[in-house]
Protein backbone atom coordinates (compact mmCIF):
# COMPACT_ATOMS: atom_id res chain seq x y z
CA UNK A 1 0.00 0.00 0.00
CA UNK A 2 2.76 2.52 0.47
CA UNK A 3 3.86 1.51 -3.25
CA UNK A 4 0.41 2.23 -4.33
CA UNK A 5 0.27 5.62 -2.26
CA UNK A 6 3.53 7.08 -4.00
CA UNK A 7 3.17 5.42 -7.46
CA UNK A 8 -0.51 7.23 -6.90
CA UNK A 9 0.94 10.51 -5.53
CA UNK A 10 3.72 10.44 -8.51
CA UNK A 11 1.19 9.92 -11.47
CA UNK A 12 -0.90 12.70 -10.24
CA UNK A 13 1.54 15.60 -9.47
CA UNK A 14 5.04 14.28 -10.81
CA UNK A 15 8.10 13.65 -8.46
CA UNK A 16 8.46 17.08 -7.70
CA UNK A 17 4.92 17.47 -6.75
CA UNK A 18 5.14 14.97 -4.67
CA UNK A 19 8.11 16.31 -2.78
CA UNK A 20 6.64 19.64 -2.42
CA UNK A 21 3.48 19.53 0.28
CA UNK A 22 6.29 18.40 2.74
CA UNK A 23 8.44 21.14 1.73
CA UNK A 24 6.10 23.73 2.00
CA UNK A 25 5.10 22.66 5.61
CA UNK A 26 8.84 22.63 6.32
CA UNK A 27 9.58 26.22 4.93
CA UNK A 28 5.84 27.68 6.47
CA UNK A 29 7.02 25.84 10.26
CA UNK A 30 10.51 27.34 9.99
CA UNK A 31 9.50 31.00 8.91
CA UNK A 32 6.27 30.63 11.83
CA UNK A 33 8.67 29.81 14.52
CA UNK A 34 11.25 32.56 13.59
CA UNK A 35 8.02 35.20 13.72
CA UNK A 36 6.39 33.08 17.06
CA UNK A 37 8.05 35.48 19.40
CA UNK A 38 6.82 38.41 18.22
CA UNK A 39 3.44 37.26 17.01
CA UNK A 40 2.42 35.13 20.18
CA UNK A 41 4.64 36.98 22.86
CA UNK A 42 1.94 37.88 24.95
CA UNK A 43 0.19 34.75 24.85
CA UNK A 44 0.79 31.79 27.61
CA UNK A 45 2.78 29.06 26.68
CA UNK A 46 0.58 26.15 27.99
CA UNK A 47 -2.28 28.23 25.75
CA UNK A 48 0.10 27.94 22.48
CA UNK A 49 0.55 24.16 23.44
CA UNK A 50 -3.15 23.76 23.86
CA UNK A 51 -4.10 25.73 20.20
CA UNK A 52 -1.54 23.26 18.21
CA UNK A 53 -2.71 20.27 20.24
CA UNK A 54 -6.07 21.10 19.56
CA UNK A 55 -5.40 21.52 15.76
CA UNK A 56 -3.76 18.48 15.43
CA UNK A 57 -7.20 16.88 17.11
CA UNK A 58 -9.36 18.73 14.53
CA UNK A 59 -6.88 17.40 11.37
CA UNK A 60 -6.84 13.83 12.62
CA UNK A 61 -10.60 13.66 12.70
CA UNK A 62 -10.75 15.71 9.27
CA UNK A 63 -8.75 12.57 7.59
CA UNK A 64 -10.29 9.97 9.65
CA UNK A 65 -13.04 9.29 7.61
CA UNK A 66 -11.87 5.65 6.47
CA UNK A 67 -15.06 3.91 6.80
CA UNK A 68 -16.56 6.45 4.32
CA UNK A 69 -13.99 5.39 1.99
CA UNK A 70 -14.21 2.10 2.45
CA UNK A 71 -17.77 2.30 1.24
CA UNK A 72 -17.14 4.36 -1.75
CA UNK A 73 -14.38 1.93 -2.89
CA UNK A 74 -16.54 -1.45 -2.54
CA UNK A 75 -20.16 -0.04 -3.74
CA UNK A 76 -18.65 2.14 -6.86
CA UNK A 77 -17.13 2.39 -9.51
CA UNK A 78 -13.80 4.20 -9.90
CA UNK A 79 -13.57 4.70 -14.43
CA UNK A 80 -10.36 2.50 -15.09
CA UNK A 81 -8.80 2.51 -11.51
CA UNK A 82 -8.28 -0.52 -9.54
CA UNK A 83 -7.16 -0.48 -5.18
CA UNK A 84 -5.92 -2.29 -3.28
CA UNK A 85 -8.38 -2.09 -1.10
CA UNK A 86 -10.80 -4.26 -3.71
CA UNK A 87 -8.93 -7.25 -3.27
CA UNK A 88 -11.22 -8.85 -0.89
CA UNK A 89 -13.39 -8.97 -3.96
CA UNK A 90 -11.57 -11.86 -5.29
CA UNK A 91 -9.31 -12.87 -2.81
CA UNK A 92 -8.93 -15.34 0.35
CA UNK A 93 -8.08 -11.96 2.64
CA UNK A 94 -10.98 -10.10 4.69
CA UNK A 95 -11.52 -6.15 4.19
CA UNK A 96 -11.27 -5.53 7.36
CA UNK A 97 -8.13 -6.79 7.64
CA UNK A 98 -7.25 -4.68 4.01
CA UNK A 99 -9.07 -1.26 6.04
CA UNK A 100 -6.61 -1.77 9.20
CA UNK A 101 -3.20 -2.08 7.08
CA UNK A 102 -4.93 0.85 5.33
CA UNK A 103 -5.41 2.55 8.14
CA UNK A 104 -1.40 1.72 9.33
CA UNK A 105 0.00 3.22 6.03
CA UNK A 106 -2.10 6.62 6.16
CA UNK A 107 -0.81 7.00 9.67
CA UNK A 108 2.50 6.59 8.11
CA UNK A 109 1.79 8.98 5.02
CA UNK A 110 0.97 11.71 7.44
CA UNK A 111 3.92 11.14 9.78
CA UNK A 112 6.27 11.57 6.99
CA UNK A 113 4.51 14.15 4.82
CA UNK A 114 2.90 16.46 7.85
CA UNK A 115 4.63 16.04 11.18
CA UNK A 116 8.40 15.26 9.60
CA UNK A 117 8.62 17.96 8.28
CA UNK A 118 7.02 20.37 11.24
CA UNK A 119 9.47 18.96 13.12
CA UNK A 120 12.32 19.64 11.37
CA UNK A 121 11.21 23.32 10.29
CA UNK A 122 10.97 24.08 13.87
CA UNK A 123 14.18 22.76 14.72
CA UNK A 124 15.53 24.96 12.13
CA UNK A 125 14.20 28.05 14.17
CA UNK A 126 14.97 26.45 17.98
CA UNK A 127 18.47 28.12 18.65
CA UNK A 128 16.99 31.59 17.70
CA UNK A 129 14.05 31.48 19.75
CA UNK A 130 15.54 29.81 22.82
CA UNK A 131 14.10 26.46 22.33
CA UNK A 132 16.36 22.83 22.73
CA UNK A 133 15.71 20.25 19.95
CA UNK A 134 14.65 17.70 22.21
CA UNK A 135 11.76 20.22 23.29
CA UNK A 136 10.93 20.37 19.56
CA UNK A 137 10.83 16.83 18.99
CA UNK A 138 8.74 15.93 21.97
CA UNK A 139 6.59 18.66 20.56
CA UNK A 140 6.44 16.69 17.36
CA UNK A 141 5.73 13.74 19.21
CA UNK A 142 2.75 14.81 21.26
CA UNK A 143 1.40 16.51 18.52
CA UNK A 144 1.58 13.70 16.09
CA UNK A 145 -0.19 11.30 19.15
CA UNK A 146 -2.63 14.06 19.48
CA UNK A 147 -3.47 13.31 15.54
CA UNK A 148 -3.71 10.00 15.93
CA UNK A 149 -6.30 10.21 18.39
CA UNK A 150 -8.02 12.18 16.70
CA UNK A 151 -7.66 10.22 13.04
CA UNK A 152 -8.78 7.38 15.56
CA UNK A 153 -11.96 8.95 16.87
CA UNK A 154 -13.07 9.72 13.43
CA UNK A 155 -12.47 6.17 11.94
CA UNK A 156 -14.50 4.73 14.85
CA UNK A 157 -17.36 7.31 14.01
CA UNK A 158 -17.46 6.66 10.21
CA UNK A 159 -17.25 2.98 10.63
CA UNK A 160 -20.46 3.11 13.39
CA UNK A 161 -22.23 5.40 10.93
CA UNK A 162 -22.13 2.77 8.30
CA UNK A 163 -24.09 -0.09 10.69
CA UNK A 164 -26.29 2.21 13.08
CA UNK A 165 -26.53 6.23 12.65
CA UNK A 166 -28.29 5.82 16.63
CA UNK A 167 -25.06 4.52 18.19
CA UNK A 168 -23.27 7.33 15.87
CA UNK A 169 -25.29 9.88 17.18
CA UNK A 170 -24.80 8.74 21.20
CA UNK A 171 -21.24 8.14 20.67
CA UNK A 172 -20.71 11.83 19.25
CA UNK A 173 -23.00 13.21 22.25
CA UNK A 174 -20.54 11.13 24.48
CA UNK A 175 -17.58 12.95 23.47
CA UNK A 176 -19.20 16.38 23.32
CA UNK A 177 -20.38 15.85 26.70
CA UNK A 178 -16.60 14.90 27.78
CA UNK A 179 -16.23 18.18 25.89
CA UNK A 180 -18.35 20.43 28.40
CA UNK A 181 -17.02 18.83 30.96
CA UNK A 182 -13.74 20.25 30.29
CA UNK A 183 -15.15 23.36 28.86
CA UNK A 184 -17.01 25.57 30.27
CA UNK A 185 -18.13 23.62 33.00
CA UNK A 186 -14.39 22.88 34.36
CA UNK A 187 -15.05 19.42 35.98
CA UNK A 188 -11.88 17.62 33.73
CA UNK A 189 -8.89 18.57 33.39
CA UNK A 190 -7.64 19.01 29.91
CA UNK A 191 -4.97 16.83 29.91
CA UNK A 192 -7.52 13.97 30.61
CA UNK A 193 -9.42 14.86 27.48
CA UNK A 194 -6.35 15.12 25.49
CA UNK A 195 -3.61 13.99 27.53
CA UNK A 196 -0.82 14.99 25.30
CA UNK A 197 -1.44 18.10 26.30
CA UNK A 198 -1.69 16.73 30.07
CA UNK A 199 2.41 15.48 29.21
CA UNK A 200 3.03 19.00 29.00
CA UNK A 201 1.28 20.70 32.00
CA UNK A 202 2.56 17.66 34.40
CA UNK A 203 5.56 15.96 32.59
CA UNK A 204 4.33 12.75 32.81
CA UNK A 205 5.54 10.64 30.05
CA UNK A 206 2.44 8.12 31.69
CA UNK A 207 -0.20 10.61 29.24
CA UNK A 208 2.13 10.07 25.99
CA UNK A 209 1.28 6.01 26.79
CA UNK A 210 -2.21 6.38 27.16
CA UNK A 211 -2.73 9.03 24.48
CA UNK A 212 -0.90 5.61 22.28
CA UNK A 213 -3.32 3.23 24.24
CA UNK A 214 -6.42 5.22 23.52
CA UNK A 215 -5.16 5.87 19.64
CA UNK A 216 -4.51 2.11 19.62
CA UNK A 217 -8.02 1.34 20.98
CA UNK A 218 -9.78 3.77 18.90
CA UNK A 219 -7.95 2.37 15.82
CA UNK A 220 -8.93 -1.40 16.42
CA UNK A 221 -12.52 -0.44 16.83
CA UNK A 222 -13.08 1.17 14.07
CA UNK A 223 -11.66 -1.79 12.27
CA UNK A 224 -13.94 -4.26 14.83
CA UNK A 225 -16.87 -2.26 13.84
CA UNK A 226 -16.20 -1.82 9.53
CA UNK A 227 -18.35 -4.09 7.71
CA UNK A 228 -16.92 -6.79 5.98
CA UNK A 229 -19.71 -6.92 3.17
CA UNK A 230 -21.16 -3.71 1.27
CA UNK A 231 -25.05 -3.51 -0.13
CA UNK A 232 -25.23 -1.60 -3.59
CA UNK A 233 -27.48 1.22 -2.33
CA UNK A 234 -30.40 1.37 -5.64
CA UNK A 235 -33.27 4.00 -5.73
CA UNK A 236 -36.00 4.58 -8.11
CA UNK A 237 -36.52 8.83 -8.83
CA UNK A 238 -39.44 9.82 -10.50
CA UNK A 239 -38.88 11.75 -14.43
CA UNK A 240 -37.50 15.23 -13.37
CA UNK A 241 -35.30 16.65 -15.39
CA UNK A 242 -37.57 18.58 -17.54
CA UNK A 243 -39.24 19.87 -14.72
CA UNK A 244 -35.64 20.92 -13.04
CA UNK A 245 -34.47 22.45 -16.21
CA UNK A 246 -37.60 24.40 -16.89
CA UNK A 247 -36.59 25.80 -13.44
CA UNK A 248 -33.41 26.81 -14.64
CA UNK A 249 -34.45 29.11 -17.36
CA UNK A 250 -32.66 32.06 -16.09
CA UNK A 251 -29.83 30.39 -16.82
CA UNK A 252 -29.61 30.59 -20.54
CA UNK A 253 -27.68 27.76 -22.82
CA UNK A 254 -26.18 26.27 -20.04
CA UNK A 255 -29.58 25.49 -17.85
CA UNK A 256 -29.51 21.29 -19.14
CA UNK A 257 -25.91 21.32 -17.91
CA UNK A 258 -27.01 22.71 -15.02
CA UNK A 259 -30.39 20.58 -14.57
CA UNK A 260 -27.63 17.38 -14.88
CA UNK A 261 -25.44 18.59 -12.56
CA UNK A 262 -28.05 19.45 -9.87
CA UNK A 263 -29.81 16.08 -10.10
CA UNK A 264 -26.68 14.35 -9.95
CA UNK A 265 -26.03 15.97 -6.71
CA UNK A 266 -29.32 14.95 -5.01
CA UNK A 267 -29.78 12.10 -6.34
CA UNK A 268 -25.72 10.80 -5.46
CA UNK A 269 -26.89 12.11 -1.60
CA UNK A 270 -24.12 14.46 -1.59
CA UNK A 271 -26.68 17.79 -1.42
CA UNK A 272 -26.51 18.15 2.42
CA UNK A 273 -23.06 17.48 2.88
CA UNK A 274 -22.05 20.06 0.44
CA UNK A 275 -24.43 22.90 2.42
CA UNK A 276 -23.30 21.51 5.62
CA UNK A 277 -19.37 21.43 4.65
CA UNK A 278 -19.25 24.79 3.44
CA UNK A 279 -21.73 26.89 6.35
CA UNK A 280 -20.25 23.70 9.11
CA UNK A 281 -16.74 25.19 8.33
CA UNK A 282 -17.34 28.86 8.76
CA UNK A 283 -19.34 28.37 11.83
CA UNK A 284 -16.76 26.29 13.43
CA UNK A 285 -14.34 29.01 12.30
CA UNK A 286 -15.84 31.22 14.40
CA UNK A 287 -16.43 28.57 16.93
CA UNK A 288 -12.63 27.84 17.42
CA UNK A 289 -12.17 31.60 17.93
CA UNK A 290 -14.54 32.02 19.93
CA UNK A 291 -13.66 29.45 22.18
CA UNK A 292 -9.79 31.14 22.51
CA UNK A 293 -11.65 34.59 23.45
CA UNK A 294 -14.24 33.77 25.68
CA UNK A 295 -13.12 30.29 27.34
CA UNK A 296 -8.94 30.51 27.21
CA UNK A 297 -9.09 34.74 27.52
CA UNK A 298 -7.21 35.12 24.48
CA UNK A 299 -8.28 38.78 22.73
CA UNK A 300 -9.57 37.50 19.49
CA UNK A 301 -11.11 40.81 18.80
CA UNK A 302 -12.22 40.26 14.39
CA UNK A 303 -15.06 41.90 12.95
CA UNK A 304 -17.30 40.94 10.60
CA UNK A 305 -15.33 42.19 7.86
CA UNK A 306 -12.74 39.79 8.72
CA UNK A 307 -14.81 36.79 8.68
CA UNK A 308 -16.42 37.83 5.58
CA UNK A 309 -13.05 37.37 3.87
CA UNK A 310 -12.70 34.15 4.88
CA UNK A 311 -15.83 32.87 2.92
CA UNK A 312 -13.27 32.76 -0.12
CA UNK A 313 -11.20 29.94 1.31
CA UNK A 314 -13.87 27.75 2.05
CA UNK A 315 -14.89 28.24 -1.63
CA UNK A 316 -11.74 25.79 -2.40
CA UNK A 317 -13.21 22.94 -0.41
CA UNK A 318 -16.80 23.07 -1.84
CA UNK A 319 -15.52 23.38 -5.02
CA UNK A 320 -13.76 20.11 -4.98
CA UNK A 321 -16.48 18.18 -3.33
CA UNK A 322 -18.63 19.36 -6.24
CA UNK A 323 -16.14 18.56 -9.24
CA UNK A 324 -14.94 14.84 -7.19
CA UNK A 325 -18.61 12.75 -6.54
CA UNK A 326 -18.96 11.78 -10.19
CA UNK A 327 -16.45 10.23 -12.97
CA UNK A 328 -16.51 12.01 -16.14
CA UNK A 329 -14.75 10.27 -18.55
CA UNK A 330 -18.38 8.89 -19.96
CA UNK A 331 -18.95 12.66 -21.44
CA UNK A 332 -15.64 12.23 -23.80
CA UNK A 333 -18.39 10.54 -26.27
CA UNK A 334 -21.47 12.99 -25.52
CA UNK A 335 -21.78 16.54 -27.65
CA UNK A 336 -20.28 18.36 -24.58
CA UNK A 337 -16.88 19.87 -23.60
CA UNK A 338 -15.06 19.97 -19.98
CA UNK A 339 -15.94 23.95 -20.00
CA UNK A 340 -19.18 23.66 -19.97
CA UNK A 341 -19.25 21.05 -17.41
CA UNK A 342 -16.66 23.51 -15.36
CA UNK A 343 -19.23 26.25 -15.99
CA UNK A 344 -22.43 24.05 -14.89
CA UNK A 345 -20.28 23.29 -11.48
CA UNK A 346 -20.16 26.70 -10.97
CA UNK A 347 -23.29 27.66 -11.96
CA UNK A 348 -24.32 24.71 -9.07
CA UNK A 349 -21.49 26.24 -6.52
CA UNK A 350 -23.17 29.59 -6.31
CA UNK A 351 -26.73 28.20 -5.86
CA UNK A 352 -25.64 26.36 -2.95
CA UNK A 353 -23.34 29.06 -1.37
CA UNK A 354 -25.07 32.17 -1.87
CA UNK A 355 -28.00 31.99 0.76
CA UNK A 356 -24.96 30.53 3.20
CA UNK A 357 -22.62 32.96 2.49
CA UNK A 358 -25.37 35.77 3.46
CA UNK A 359 -26.73 34.09 6.15
CA UNK A 360 -23.11 33.65 7.77
CA UNK A 361 -22.50 37.64 7.07
CA UNK A 362 -25.65 38.70 9.01
CA UNK A 363 -25.04 36.42 11.97
CA UNK A 364 -21.86 37.25 12.35
CA UNK A 365 -22.90 40.76 12.12
CA UNK A 366 -25.94 39.79 14.97
CA UNK A 367 -23.07 38.18 17.17
CA UNK A 368 -20.95 40.82 17.09
CA UNK A 369 -22.91 43.35 17.52
CA UNK A 370 -21.93 44.61 13.83
CA UNK A 371 -24.94 45.09 11.45
CA UNK A 372 -23.55 48.26 10.50
CA UNK A 373 -20.94 46.43 8.82
CA UNK A 374 -23.08 44.01 7.02
CA UNK A 375 -23.68 45.25 3.88
CA UNK A 376 -19.89 46.04 3.27
CA UNK A 377 -19.30 42.19 4.48
CA UNK A 378 -21.96 41.21 2.08
CA UNK A 379 -19.30 42.89 -0.69
CA UNK A 380 -16.52 41.42 0.73
CA UNK A 381 -17.81 37.75 1.09
CA UNK A 382 -19.14 38.09 -2.76
CA UNK A 383 -15.91 39.38 -3.73
CA UNK A 384 -14.06 36.89 -2.32
CA UNK A 385 -15.72 33.89 -2.81
CA UNK A 386 -16.09 34.68 -6.44
CA UNK A 387 -12.49 35.23 -7.10
CA UNK A 388 -11.02 32.53 -5.46
CA UNK A 389 -13.33 29.56 -7.02
CA UNK A 390 -12.86 31.29 -10.41
CA UNK A 391 -9.00 30.72 -9.87
CA UNK A 392 -9.84 27.60 -8.80
CA UNK A 393 -11.88 26.45 -11.52
CA UNK A 394 -9.49 28.51 -14.53
CA UNK A 395 -6.23 26.06 -12.89
CA UNK A 396 -8.06 22.78 -12.11
CA UNK A 397 -11.15 22.39 -13.85
CA UNK A 398 -12.62 19.47 -13.10
CA UNK A 399 -9.90 17.81 -11.34
CA UNK A 400 -9.54 20.01 -8.00
CA UNK A 401 -9.00 17.07 -5.81
CA UNK A 402 -6.26 16.42 -7.74
CA UNK A 403 -4.81 18.81 -9.21
CA UNK A 404 -4.58 20.95 -6.16
CA UNK A 405 -1.58 19.33 -4.81
CA UNK A 406 0.58 20.07 -7.90
CA UNK A 407 3.65 21.90 -7.37
CA UNK A 408 3.34 24.18 -9.88
CA UNK A 409 -0.75 25.03 -9.48
CA UNK A 410 -0.84 25.49 -5.92
CA UNK A 411 2.29 27.83 -6.07
CA UNK A 412 0.55 29.37 -9.08
CA UNK A 413 -2.90 29.43 -6.79
CA UNK A 414 -0.96 30.86 -3.69
CA UNK A 415 0.83 33.50 -5.43
CA UNK A 416 -2.79 35.24 -7.43
CA UNK A 417 -4.84 34.68 -4.29
CA UNK A 418 -3.21 35.01 -0.88
CA UNK A 419 -1.98 38.54 -1.41
CA UNK A 420 -5.21 40.19 -1.94
CA UNK A 421 -7.20 38.51 0.35
CA UNK A 422 -4.38 39.41 2.84
CA UNK A 423 -4.74 42.86 2.27
CA UNK A 424 -8.66 42.88 3.03
CA UNK A 425 -8.02 41.09 6.37
CA UNK A 426 -5.40 43.54 7.07
CA UNK A 427 -7.73 46.65 6.38
CA UNK A 428 -10.23 44.76 8.05
CA UNK A 429 -8.15 44.99 11.38
CA UNK A 430 -7.56 48.35 10.61
CA UNK A 431 -10.91 49.90 10.60
CA UNK A 432 -11.21 50.42 14.07
CA UNK A 433 -8.24 53.05 13.76
CA UNK A 434 -7.91 54.07 10.46
CA UNK A 435 -11.74 54.08 9.38
CA UNK A 436 -11.37 55.85 5.74
CA UNK A 437 -7.94 54.34 5.03
CA UNK A 438 -9.59 50.82 5.44
CA UNK A 439 -12.70 51.45 4.09
CA UNK A 440 -10.92 52.40 0.73
CA UNK A 441 -8.91 49.13 0.62
CA UNK A 442 -11.26 47.19 1.34
CA UNK A 443 -13.97 48.37 -1.66
CA UNK A 444 -11.31 48.74 -4.00
CA UNK A 445 -9.98 45.16 -3.70
CA UNK A 446 -13.30 44.17 -3.51
CA UNK A 447 -14.45 45.22 -7.01
CA UNK A 448 -11.16 44.54 -8.06
CA UNK A 449 -11.49 41.27 -7.40
CA UNK A 450 -15.11 40.87 -8.66
CA UNK A 451 -13.67 42.25 -12.13
CA UNK A 452 -10.77 39.97 -12.19
CA UNK A 453 -13.23 37.09 -11.08
CA UNK A 454 -15.23 37.74 -14.36
CA UNK A 455 -12.41 37.94 -16.51
CA UNK A 456 -11.51 34.51 -15.45
CA UNK A 457 -14.55 33.44 -15.87
CA UNK A 458 -14.78 34.97 -19.53
CA UNK A 459 -11.37 33.14 -20.32
CA UNK A 460 -12.66 29.37 -19.02
CA UNK A 461 -13.71 28.61 -22.47
CA UNK A 462 -10.36 29.46 -23.70
CA UNK A 463 -8.76 27.17 -21.04
CA UNK A 464 -10.49 23.92 -21.12
CA UNK A 465 -11.97 23.51 -24.70
CA UNK A 466 -11.11 20.58 -26.14
CA UNK A 467 -9.80 19.14 -23.25
CA UNK A 468 -10.31 15.63 -22.30
CA UNK A 469 -12.70 14.35 -19.77
CA UNK A 470 -9.91 11.49 -18.99
CA UNK A 471 -7.74 12.51 -16.01
CA UNK A 472 -5.04 15.38 -16.74
CA UNK A 473 -2.11 14.99 -15.79
CA UNK A 474 -0.09 17.95 -13.81
CA UNK A 475 3.15 16.42 -13.94
CA UNK A 476 3.77 18.12 -17.17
Amino acid sequence: MVKEEWRLHQSLVGGFGSGFFPFMIFLFTAFGAYLAPYIMGNIELTMILLMLHLVSVIYGVFVGGFGRIGEHVMTRRLGQVNLLLQLSQQYPISFKHLMGVFYVKDSLYYLVYSYVPLVMGGGLAAKSVGVSYRTVGMLGVSMFLAFMMGMGLSFVLSALSLKSKWVTLLFGLSIFSLILLVHPMGLIPVGYLVPPIGYWITGNFGYLLATIIISSVLAAAGVFFMKERFELRQRQYDESFLSTEDKLVFMGDLRTMVAKEWLELVRSGSLFPVLTGFGGQLIAFYFILWLFQAGFGILINFNVIFFSGFVGFMGVMTYSFITNYEHNEYLNVQPVSVDMVVKAKLAVYLLLTSGSTISYVFLIGFLKGQMNLIPMGLIVSTATSLFVVAVTAYLTGLWTNTMFFGAKTILKFSAIVVPPLIFIEIASMMLEFRSQTATQVIYGCSFLLIIVAALIFSRLKHRWCGTSFSYVSTGV
